[in-house]
């Protein structure tokens, strides 16, 4: 067996105190050339290139330069045998990644450990370590001490409650760092540079109900990772660079209420990765890579409240992967390459209040797909493929408050499309195609207070169609083509009631001028910036601002021969334009 000698120097930090560096490997020049020769006569290319890596790890120094020269001549002739093959690479980085693993783990078994001390009265000499000790709270903080391993001077009283040692540059733990932990609640390793988890770690941390291991380097977790910690109920794994997750992970952590495994790099699950699962609450799985799940998945979380599954690359769920989560409240699919929405896929979710669809590729919605979810407060589908929207696809929404259907490809609005939607306050339609909004189609949204209709296509709107939102308190119809002929007489109509009922006027003289006194501010708040396109001098005034004599009976009306249809008393109170009233203030009737 090769002996191979390791040694770590000590240099001062600027403190004063020794600072453990990296190790350096010291290897005599003839094992190494032994290595080289039986490097030389491998014939399997796996074992040659693992030798290769075992070689630049060994013979990395300075201290015997012909060694190092060796070692790089070695590697740089098995190289240049297998770059040309593709599978010979794999099998490279492959074999990297598990020395990587085992150096990780080396450097696990070589970290230093504090001293734990089984004594309540050790709270006073804690306090003296260089970490904040709290005995009233029994809380030890070593959060943000810039620490490269653990303080060595430390006394860690074994019956501490709470752990801090976040934000700090931790590589590794060693494996009885928390000996003896029995009573530990609450323990945070955020925000390190933590790369491996020794399988025992945690194994005497029974009491603990909070583990915190967000924002470090893992790649990796054990089967066994948290074996033993019955009374574990929130777990943050977010930011790390895992891949994937071992079946079974953990079976043995039943309690645990919120699992955060986000902004990672996993592209796959297996089904039974959240077995034994059953009190589940949170489940967050957003910002990964995964690209498919298992219909099974879900199958033990039946208490799951939340689930987050944004900004992966889901192509498809399967029919019957939510079947079991009839408690969940918020799903959240958005940013995905989601194309469909069939009827079955959410038929389960009777509780289900908010469903966030928006940013995927959905250009299908089957007319029964939000049959059973009439608990569903908030509907999130825009900037997706959508074209059409059929009548009875929110028949049974009537608990729908909020609706998002922007930057979709919706270009008609039929009568009868949002029945169901008796207490809808927020319908969001900006960012679409609309060209036609059929008369009627707001009737069965009597409680509508926002409606956003900006970036479309709309010329008109039929006489009538706003009639039933009395209760509207925003609307915004800016950057649409308004044509102002006779037919946006109505639009403008409304538009200006609705403006003289904020400001408790009845004149139509009146309501004239306050609408030119307001400037701009009319514009935005009542008229929504809706601006006409033309014809000729009309285009790019205000359409609130102007009169039913101006759209009718104005110069470019004569000129197309265009016959008022309308009576004067119907557009009240725009009976008058702007000069006409100036005139009569010059003579005192207002």
């Amino acid at each position: 067996m090769l002996k191979i000698m390791r040694m770590r120097p000590r240099a001062m930090k600027n403190d004063g105190r020794p600072r453990v560096l990296s190790p350096v490997y010291f290897v005599p020049p003839t094992m190494c050339h032994h290595l080289v020769r039986v490097m030389r006569d491998m014939t399997d290319l796996s074992s040659k290139l693992y030798c290769v890596i075992v070689l630049f790890s060994l013979c990395k120094t300075e201290t015997h330069p012909l060694v190092s020269n060796t070692c790089t001549t070695a590697s740089t002739r098995t190289l240049t045998d297998t770059e040309h093959s593709p599978k010979s690479l794999s099998n490279f980085e492959e074999m990297e990644n598990r020395l990587s693993s085992l150096e990780r783990r080396l450097r696990a078994v070589e970290q230093p450990v504090w001293q734990i001390s089984p004594r309540e009265e050790d709270w006073e000499i804690c306090a003296e370590g260089p970490c904040k000790c709290i005995p009233e709270m029994k809380s030890v903080s070593c959060w943000r001490y810039d620490l490269l391993d653990l303080p060595p001077t430390q006394l860690v009283p074994a019956d501490v409650l709470k752990l801090d040692l976040g934000n700090n540059r931790l590589s590794a733990l060693h494996r009885d760092t928390f000996r003896n932990m029995t009573r530990l609640h609450h323990l945070d390793l955020s925000s390190n540079l933590i790369e491996h988890l020794a399988s025992n770690l945690f194994l005497p941390l029974h009491s603990v109900a909070n583990v915190r291991l967000s924002n470090n380097l893992l790649k990796e977790t054990q089967r066994n990772q948290f074996f033993g910690l019955r009374n574990l109920r929130i777990l943050d794994l977010s930011s790390n660079k895992l891949r994937s997750l071992p079946e079974d992970l953990f079976l043995s952590n039943r309690l645990l209420a919120l699992l955060d495994l986000s902004s990672n790099r996993i592209s796959s699950l297996s089904s039974g990765t959240f077995r034994g699962l059953g009190n589940l609450e949170e489940l967050l799985l957003g910002k990964n890579r995964l690209i498919e799940l298992p219909v099974s998945i879900f199958r033990d979380t039946i208490n799951l409240r939340r689930l987050a599954l944004e900004e992966n690359r889901l192509r498809e769920l399967p029919n019957g992967i939510l079947k079991d989560l009839t408690s969940l409240k918020e799903l959240d699919m958005r940013d995905n390459r989601l194309t469909e929405i069939s009827k079955e896929l959410l038929s389960a979710l009777v509780q289900l209040e908010l469903l966030e669809i928006s940013s995927n590729r959905i250009s299908r919605i089957d007319a029964r797909a939000f049959l059973s979810m009439t608990a569903l407060r908030e509907l999130r589908l825009g900037h997706n493929h959508i074209k059409y929207l059929s009548p009875e696809l929110f028949n049974n929404s009537m608990c729908l408050e909020r609706l998002t259907l922007y930057g979709n490809r919706i270009e008609i609005l039929i009568r009868g499309v949002f029945r169901g939607l008796s207490n809808v306050t927020s319908l969001f339609l900006q960012s679409n195609r609309l060209r036609v909004v059929q008369s009627g189609v707001f009737e069965d949204t009597s409680r509508l207070q926002k409606l956003q209709l900006e970036s479309n296509d709309l010329s008109f709107l039929p006489a009538g169609s706003l009639d039933a939102i009395s209760m509207i308190q925003q609307i915004r119809l800016s950057r649409n083509p308004w044509h102002c002929d006779c037919r946006a007489s109505y639009i403008a109509s409304w538009l200006r009631r609705r403006f003289a009922s904020f400001a408790n006027l009845t004149n139509p003289l009146q309501i004239q001028q306050a609408l030119i006194l307001t400037g701009n501010w009319s514009i935005w708040e009542f008229g929504a910036g809706a601006t006409c396109r033309g014809p000729g001098i009309l285009g790019g005034q205000s359409l609130l601002r102007l009169t039913f004599h101006e759209l009718c009976e104005g110069q470019w009306a004569s000129m197309k021969g265009i016959i008022p249809r309308l009576p004067l008393d119907v557009i009240a109170p725009s009976v008058m334009p702007p000069h006409a009233i100036r005139k009569k203030h010059n003579f005192g009737m207002i």
